[in-house]
């Protein structure tokens, strides 16, 4: 039998994006020991909200992984809102690191030692990860937040010319989030992966109707799901919960800016 304070530490932590709309959404963030997909059209802001998180993570002195399939742009967006984030948060990294001056490049560096970046471009690059290189990253440098931007990318045609048939494609699917799900119990990280859309043409429709790249295989392996989108007329982003564990269906706005999501 377990006291109610062993039960109560056991809770799963909450990881909060800095967007106070998307916070109430997700009642609080999101949470650990899940797998968590990020899917939505192009410019939508999938990799802009990963980038925060992963800084948000270390706002909390956790470390946190970006594994990334689509070359390196990104990553100098990363670096850009790191020394925005020094900037904001400079009288709480004050408080917290002795010896730190409150200057941008000391606090962006502050954020940027705490995030370890990997390129992969191939399914078995990925596999290798999760299975060998980021249990022994788990638990050696406290990586509590991994963030794979995108998962569609790895099984574009050029990438799996290789894989024969569709139950293939299937197997590997399942492998990748069976990797993932047992890194998730094990470490109770936050595990987030972004993922791609496509086109539903409807020719008696005007709205432009999409779905989620990988199809019903990789949607049954995941635990939630948020579909971002953008409204090309005012800029303003919509964010909704498609399914989840633990949240009903309902849907939020957020803006992005210069200075991150909002």
């Amino acid at each position: 039998m377990q006291t109610a304070y062993d039960l109560w530490q056991k809770l799963p932590t909450i990881l909060p994006t800095g967007s106070p709309n998307i916070d109430r959404l997700l009642h609080g963030g999101f949470r650990q020991g899940l797998l968590h997909e990020i899917c939505g059209e192009a410019s939508s802001g999938k990799t802009q909200l990963c980038l925060q998180l992963l800084l948000q993570m270390c706002l909390e002195d956790e470390a946190a992984c970006y594994v990334s399939t689509e070359g390196i742009g990104s990553i100098k967006r990363l670096h850009e809102l790191a020394g925005i984030y020094a900037d904001r948060h400079a009288f709480a990294l004050k408080k917290r690191r002795r010896g730190f001056t409150g200057d941008t490049q000391s606090g962006s560096k502050f954020f940027l030692d705490r995030i370890f970046i990997e390129h992969i471009y191939e399914i078995d690059e990925l596999i290798g990860l999760l299975q060998s290189r980021l249990p022994s990253l788990l638990t050696q440098k406290q990586v509590t937040l991994v963030v794979i931007d995108s998962i569609a990318a790895l099984f574009r045609p050029e990438s799996t010319k290789s894989i024969q048939d569709v139950s293939e494609r299937a197997r590997l699917m399942f492998q990748i989030a069976n990797s993932i799900k047992i890194l998730c119990g094990r470490y109770n990280v936050v595990f987030i992966v972004t993922n791609q859309v496509s086109s539903i043409f409807e020719p008696n429709s005007r709205e432009n109707r999409f779905k989620p790249a990988l199809g019903l295989s990789w949607s049954n392996c995941i635990h939630q799901r948020l579909v971002l989108s953008r409204d090309a007329d005012t800029e303003e982003r919509h964010v909704k919960v498609a399914f989840s564990p633990y949240i009903p269906q309902t849907r939020a706005t957020f803006s992005i800016t210069q200075e991150g999501v909002f």
